[in-house]
């Protein structure tokens, strides 16, 4: 076909699609995702007050690099090249992220994450593209057409990164640029000209010793001085968010966006080793990571209606196979999946709340429990949780069983919507919708001193063992009761030495007594007698050192270098930690491939030999821990701690 042919087609088409008529818009994007699952007035509305631009090639339609979108694009006709992380050495390289044809849409993420920042796109031959107003995109997510346009995309599969890029960034890496900062003396009038300016979102507010004390952000412009009226020769002081949320350089790029989801933060500083600040990291930033659809699935959660849930619990499930396919560290794959499951329990609470009025936002706190609490969420986890009602002085008995019994029928409608979203309770009945999981603070508190005195009764080192991992996600966030009390464990000496036997009662063995009577010898269960073991030796070493860590390797860390479990006994655990947490997730992700219930028991002939023999090798290194922990402890006086 000669170039003249194919100029001749191209002129014959562009003729045929009048896209100046808004009946042709109309249809065009009744045909393209997500535009189709707009009702039709939606659809008429957004095609009356969208644009139609045409671009010659190599005409550049967004800079990243120098401006934050404000609308978001359709590829009407032609093909348009993105570099979703757009840096002068990527752009020069010629080579691009992604290539956009017709139907095709970019620009959206960063409208829709409500973040600065975005990518460059270049038309890569003439195009003709429709232009959308920023007022459509939440409007175009909130479908059910929407949300699996979002899937589909996260669930595109990518290249096989190199050894570089295999590499997790650290916190440092990520900062793109010298931060933007001022005087406390600063006026809010000033500090918004030099956020202009220097074309940021935000502003760090410095001492004159350059020490970071809070920070100035859009947002914090709009709400605290143009919706209420402030003067803005105020200084920059009265309106800025403090203390400042910091984290070192050296962080891993995903333990900082997990925090910023947990936070529900837009902005992170980066501190440098002498704790000045290097930059500022937005959660724009995480765009080019698999997970970056994850702060629109936090925000689509908060707005999402009853009927909504169910669909977003199955995205959720998605997180699992999709990021493992991208090659995410588990433990981030697992932090992404547990910060979605608590929101989705936020918006349950909130969504049940007005239907119980004796109950009010301020007379309860949800505890989150178990492996969501520890960010180390598999597909086969399910809900544990806990509720502190708050204390009424004065109350009646009466009174205060009302709002008890309102509080147990919020939980157990709030773990019924969950069900309903995919999203399973405990099995064993360690929910909020139990008596014994739902109490006032005052009684949470006698019941842990109870559980230090008399840690043999009352299922007492398994109560605290629950409660102690117990991370509150909606009321007050700093309400840990139980925590609070264990992390004076080492001053109870009889608790202390039974909590740490108790820690290594579950063996860590490839093959149980009850195997090898039932001929089981064949399978194991990893979680039963690999990780357990693990995660109960971390909880105790961390209330050793009056700790109240909640994920095992930053409880193995704070709990290490002590008489019973020495730093290299530590960091055998957090290695061999990190390998059977891969192994259980690949097995599971497998087993949902296989359309079939994820579940902790392998078979160990059928596992790859390498994954075998790392297999049985963290067993004797767990096992090996454990029986030098407690021959140690025969001789460990609780006084001498």
């Amino acid at each position: 076909m000669t170039s003249a042919y194919r100029a001749a087609v191209a002129c014959k088409h562009r003729a045929m699609t009048d896209f100046s008529d808004l009946g042709e818009l109309f249809a065009f994007l009744s045909r393209h995702a997500p535009f189709d699952g707009l009702p039709d007035d939606e659809r008429a509305r957004l095609v009356a007050d969208s644009a139609v631009r045409e671009y010659a090639e190599s005409a550049v339609i967004l800079d990243g690099m120098s401006a934050s979108p404000d609308h978001a694009y359709v590829v009407l006709e032609g093909r348009v090249g993105l570099w979703n992380f757009p840096t002068v050495a990527a752009v020069d390289s010629g080579d691009v992220d992604e290539v956009v044809g017709s139907g095709g849409v970019f620009g959206y993420v960063v409208i829709l994450v409500g973040a600065r920042g975005g990518p460059r796109a270049v038309a890569l031959t003439e195009v003709t593209l429709l232009r959308l107003p920023a007022w459509a995109i939440g409007d175009m997510f909130s479908t059910p057409a929407g949300a699996a346009f979002l899937a589909t995309e996260l669930a595109k599969p990518i290249a096989a990164p190199s050894s570089d890029e295999a590499r997790e960034r650290t916190a440092g890496e990520i900062v793109r640029r010298a931060p933007v900062t001022c005087p406390p003396a600063l006026s809010v009038r000033e500090a918004a000209t030099a956020m202009t300016e220097a074309k940021s979102g935000y502003i760090v507010v410095e001492s004159e010793l350059g020490e970071p004390l809070g920070i100035v952000t859009d947002h914090d412009l709009r709400a605290r001085v143009i919706s209420v009226g402030r003067p803005v020769t105020d200084p920059v002081t009265e309106v800025m968010t403090a203390p400042l949320h910091a984290v070192p350089e050296s962080a891993l790029s995903s333990d900082v966006l997990i925090e910023m989801l947990d936070r529900k933060l837009h902005y992170m500083a980066v501190l440098d080793q002498k704790a000045s600040v290097k930059g500022v990291i937005q959660d724009v930033d995480f765009l080019t990571v698999p997970t970056s659809s994850t702060f629109a699935l936090q925000r689509r959660i908060e707005r999402a209606a009853a009927a909504e849930l169910p669909e977003i619990g199955a995205t959720i499930r998605e997180i699992f196979p999709v990021l493992m396919r991208q090659a995410a560290p588990v433990r981030h794959v697992s932090g992404v999946a547990a910060v979605a499951i608590e929101a989705m329990v936020r918006r349950c609470i909130e969504l049940e709340l007005p239907v119980h009025p004796e109950l009010s936002e301020g007379d309860l706190t949800w505890l989150s429990l178990g492996s969501v609490s520890r960010r180390e969420v598999v597909p086969s986890s399910d809900v544990d949780s806990a509720i502190i009602l708050t204390d009424m002085p004065g109350a009646s008995a009466e009174e205060i069983e009302v709002r008890r019994s309102a509080a147990l029928a919020l939980a157990a409608a709030v773990h019924t919507r969950l069900e309903e979203c995919g999203i399973p309770s405990d099995t064993n009945g360690a929910v909020a919708a139990q008596p014994r999981f739902c109490r006032t603070e005052s009684e949470w508190l006698y019941a842990a001193g109870e559980w230090i005195d008399a840690p043999l009764s009352n299922n007492a080192m398994m109560m605290a063992s629950l409660l102690v991992d117990g991370r509150p996600v909606w009321g007050d966030l700093t309400l840990q009761p139980v925590a609070g009390m264990y992390q004076h464990l080492s001053e109870h000496p009889r608790s202390f030495i039974l909590m740490l036997r108790e820690a290594l009662t579950a063996k860590a063995r490839i093959r149980s007594m009850r195997d090898v009577i039932s001929l089981r010898g064949g399978t194991f269960d990893i979680k039963a007698h690999a990780l357990v073991p693990v995660v109960n030796i971390a909880r105790w070493a961390a209330l050793s050192r009056g700790s109240t860590k909640l994920q095992t390797r930053n409880r193995l860390a704070a709990g290490a270098d002590s008489p019973v479990l020495p730093d290299d006994s530590a960091e055998v655990l957090r290695d061999c930690f990190t390998i059977l947490e891969r192994i259980r997730m690949e097995h599971q992700v497998a087993q949902m491939a296989a359309d079939r219930i994820p579940g902790d028991v392998l078979s160990i002939r059928r596992m790859p030999s390498l994954d075998r023999g790392l297999l049985e090798q963290c067993v004797r290194e767990v096992a090996a821990v454990q029986r030098r922990m407690a021959n140690l402890a025969q001789y460990l006086d609780a006084g001498e701690w």
